[in-house]
């Protein structure tokens, strides 16, 4: 802490921005967390906004970013002290050692993963030190906004759900043939519809299908989308409108997804006698939202033949432990809300002593702590990428704390940095300060003394994810 209180430094821009390196942190005890919040290209907008960058040094460099790099950008090479003072704005990826917080003058802000459901320490800390911190993880978008593609695929399958001679999808199993992003409205819809079972195919088998079950090919279905009338698009957001609050605006949910799967196919074929191939997995994903389709989409592109998809109406027993006894891999993408946590499970202790086979691995993608626990039960700490799981009952268990870090990480730097750079600089434009921060971004402010100044209608919003 260099500087006293000053109130009105609260209501001014930021100008002065420092970019803090990964260091061992309470979510980062082994420092296995090597990546950083901006690329150079990130760094370069801020710098040609007009502000004055502080990069700690080696901060990129191991996820290809030299310190060289950010310097072309315009930012200046600062030690782990020296990022952190003088800054109206400090930003890193994940929550920051204590220690750093307390160096940070009184009245500037934290922009990170604060995950304080999970860490509150960290919320005593920058209050005492009157830091204000604005988690990322819930800053969303105001109101939500769906993608076209994505309506259009979710009427597409309405249609053909219409045109089923009368046979309501409940009583349907349906299977996606292939794998499209642009399919996400459609899996979606299909879920919410309660169907008998809902499956994730790589290809359509052999032979006459069964007279109760609905194969949805993703390229047919882009075709019908791509024939939905605009008009009908617009009905529909009429008839059901957008939520107030939308996705998240910081997120790498569809790599966390496909990073964990890809870990859990390899875990499985090197570790379970009955599987073989990718092909021969018997694979299971509770839940579809967008981690969920993340590993849908890599089980996709590793051949897993067929992929069940746990739906709300099969997270009742028995239906979930048939689920579970026939798999060889589980992919957990279920957050609970918040309520539910630590009181209802879909994994439970009794699933790994008697459901599930020995040898099945289990991969859990939302992961927790033990005072904000998962729908793993067996789970109650994440696991690290230096010891990715650990065994009981001869059942795989993991639950890595930062998915991307096994196999994506550039590829979510890129995407975080993108992000962070809109939220700044263009759609939130926190750039301008905290003062005339919109309710997105002070709904994500979860202390500081600004806080006292957020009206009653702007809660905090609280989460419990932990991946990305």
């Amino acid at each position: 802490m260099t500087a006293g209180f000053d109130p009105t430094r609260m209501h001014r821009p930021f100008r002065c921005i420092g970019l803090a390196a990964e260091h061992e942190s309470p979510e980062n005890p082994d420092g296995s967390e090597t990546r950083v919040a901006l690329t150079p290209a990130g760094v370069a907008a801020l710098v040609a906004h007009g502000c004055a960058v502080g990069v700690e040094r080696d901060a990129g460099s191991a996820v290809g970013f030299p310190d060289a790099a950010y310097r072309a950008a315009g930012a200046v090479i600062e030690s782990r002290a020296e990022v952190y003072r003088d800054k109206d704005l400090v930003i890193k990826l994940k929550g920051p050692a204590h220690e750093d917080v307390r160096r940070m003058d009184p009245g500037s802000c934290l922009l990170c993963m604060a995950h304080v459901q999970s860490i509150p320490r960290r919320v005593a800390v920058a209050n005492e030190s009157k830091v204000n911190v604005i988690a990322m993880e819930l800053i969303r978008e105001i109101p939500e906004t769906l993608p076209e593609a994505y309506l259009r695929s979710q009427l597409a399958l309405r249609q053909i759900f219409s045109g089923l001679a009368g046979t309501p999808p409940d009583r349907l199993s349906v299977a996606f043939v292939g794998f499209s992003a642009d399919a996400f409205g459609a899996v979606q819809y299909a879920a919410r519809c309660g169907p008998r079972s809902l499956h994730q195919l790589s290809g359509r088998p052999a032979g006459r299908p069964a007279a109760d079950v609905l194969f949805v090919d993703v390229d047919e279905l882009a075709e019908r989308a791509a024939h939905v009338p605009a008009a009908l698009v617009r009905e529909h957001l009429a008839r059901h409108p957008l939520r107030p609050y939308g996705r998240r605006r910081i997120e790498c949910l569809h790599e966390t997804g496909r990073a964990g799967a890809r870990f859990g196919i390899e875990l499985a074929l090197r570790a379970n006698p009955r599987v073989r191939a990718p092909a021969g997995i018997a694979a299971t994903v509770l839940g579809y939202g967008n981690v969920a389709f993340g590993a849908l989409d890599e089980c996709v592109r590793h051949g897993v033949t067929r992929v069940d998809v746990l739906t709300k109406r099969d997270t009742r027993r028995p239906r979930v432990s048939r689920l579970l006894q026939a798999s060889d891999l589980v992919i957990n993408g279920v957050e609970q809300p918040s309520r539910f946590r630590g009181t209802s499970y879909l994994v439970t202790e009794e699933d790994v002593r008697s459901v599930l086979r020995p040898g099945t691995v289990v991969v859990d993608l939302v992961g927790g702590c033990a005072t904000n626990r998962t729908a793993v039960e067996p789970i109650v700490e994440s696991t690290h990428p230096a010891d990715p799981y650990f065994v009981r009952n001869g059942v795989f268990l993991s639950s890595v704390w930062g998915w991307p870090l096994m196999g994506f990480q550039r590829e979510s730097v890129e995407r975080y940095s993108r992000q962070i750079v809109r939220v700044l600089l263009t759609d939130e434009q926190l750039i301008n300060g905290l003062a005339a921060a919109p309710a997105g971004i002070r709904r994500a402010l979860v202390a500081g003394p600004m806080i006292s100044r957020r009206t009653s209608s702007h809660p905090v919003a609280l989460s419990a994810t932990l991946r990305g």
